[in-house]
């Protein structure tokens, strides 16, 4: 039976990230620096006051000045940037499961797929509340997005579970 391993004690990572973990992160990364960048390019065009928050509808609620679309970008950049840096760097997560010399290297991988099945997930969030801002509609990106949180969340709890046994 192995030790149980406290953060501190934990071994360092040794596997290689699969291309397709690899792949979805660079993709999440350039969704989110494409969505960035649609947004600093149409800003010079966008009235002084855009749409701020929407009703389960889609419709357009609240209101505010056009300089909210920057700060919109600017946390989801920075968000998308830190999730996919703290993806890479698994042997500090908390995780539902003990982790052992045993089992460390097959939760690190479950963990850093669920940090960029995350990742992804946001990128139609991001467009989607973009969309709505800056042009109409953008509701199904969301619930695309919501639905991929929230898939990548069970998912991923679940093969961590799995991995640690």
């Amino acid at each position: 039976m192995s030790t149980i391993l406290s953060k501190a004690q934990r071994p360092a990572r040794t596997y290689a990230t699969g291309p397709i973990t690899r792949g979805l992160r660079w993709l999440s990364v350039l969704a989110s620096l494409g969505t960035s960048a649609w947004i600093l390019v149409r800003y010079p065009s966008l009235p002084d006051t855009v749409a701020t928050h929407f009703a389960a509808g889609g419709q357009a609620d609240d209101w505010g000045p056009r300089w909210s679309v920057l700060v919109l970008g600017a946390i989801m950049l920075l968000l998308s940037l830190l999730l996919a840096a703290m993806s890479t760097r698994p042997r500090g997560f908390n995780y539902p499961a003990e982790v052992t010399e045993d089992n460390a290297q097959a939760i690190y991988r479950e963990g850093e797929r669920m940090l960029v099945w995350t990742l992804l997930g946001m990128q139609p969030i991001y467009l989607g509340i973009a969309w709505a801002t800056l042009e109409t509609g953008g509701a199904p990106l969301l619930a695309v997005g919501l639905v991929g949180l929230i898939g990548a969340t069970i998912v991923g709890i679940a093969r961590t579970v799995r991995a640690a046994r």
